[in-house]
């Protein structure tokens, strides 16, 4: 098939897909679906609510993303200055704008496979994409990034991606910084959050990470653990990591 009539193939589908606010996107050779810019923006707006309240209420749980940098903060994520920052997958931006807010930094550099979204992210927040792989931070030299982070990214990827990116993620950080990510660990699941996984049909049990793998690895790589949290992922939960250098 050539480009030119995939392209087509795809911008048709995207059309049929548009009244219910996805869009398909290429990640490496695969495709897969996320929420539509246009339309999300337009329906936050509609709403009266910002973005990052809108998608936390209509495709997870209300406050989930200020509930998540507030236990950061609580456990020291901010504390030391932050001049260069990595996000991996930052979607639609709503942690990369309430961490932007909080330490004002120098360099904000994202790796997001939604072209929709990094095109936006990059005209509205003027931060640094890079080009993105889905397995690593390839563009990043090693030790200069003082706050790396990831949310309800990881989960989503096979294990092997997963080690990875935690690879990728020590080896970027500096002398003094900060690690933040979340995965679905054993502690996530409880005899009520196992019948909905079941009842959503969500498959992610592929990705469930033993939280004792990130807690060996980072402790390896000269980090300490600052603690952990849960926080709501419709339709469970997810296990918050924050590691120090």
């Amino acid at each position: 098939m050539t480009t030119s009539w995939k392209r087509r193939v795809l911008n048709r589908t995207n059309e049929a897909l548009r009244p219910v606010g996805l869009e398909l996107v290429r990640k490496g050779r695969e495709f897969q679906s996320y929420i539509s810019v246009r339309q999300t923006l337009k329906d936050a707006e509609r709403s009266g609510q910002s973005l990052g309240d809108f998608i936390d209420k209509t495709f997870n749980v209300p406050g989930t993303t200020q509930l998540t940098i507030n236990k950061m903060s609580e456990l020291g994520a901010f504390n030391q200055p932050i001049h260069r920052v990595c996000e991996l997958g930052p979607g639609s931006g709503r942690y990369l704008d309430k961490v932007k807010k909080l330490c004002s930094p120098e360099y904000y550099e994202i790796y997001e496979t939604a072209e929709p979204w990094r095109d936006w992210l990059v005209q509205t927040y003027q931060v640094t994409a890079q080009p993105a792989d889905g397995v690593s931070f390839s563009s990043t030299p090693s030790g200069s990034i003082d706050l790396v982070h990831s949310h309800k990214v990881l989960y989503g990827n096979s294990i092997l991606t997963i080690f990875r990116y935690l690879i990728e993620m020590a080896r970027v950080a500096g002398e003094r910084s900060v690690v933040v990510f979340d995965l679905l660990t054993a502690e996530c699941v409880t005899n009520e959050i196992m019948m909905k996984w079941v009842e959503s049909g969500a498959d992610h049990a592929h990705s469930m990470t033993p939280r004792e793998v990130p807690l060996g690895f980072f402790s390896s790589q000269g980090f300490r653990c600052a603690g952990t949290f849960i926080v709501p992922m419709s339709p469970g939960v997810t296990e918050y990591f924050v590691f120090k250098r």
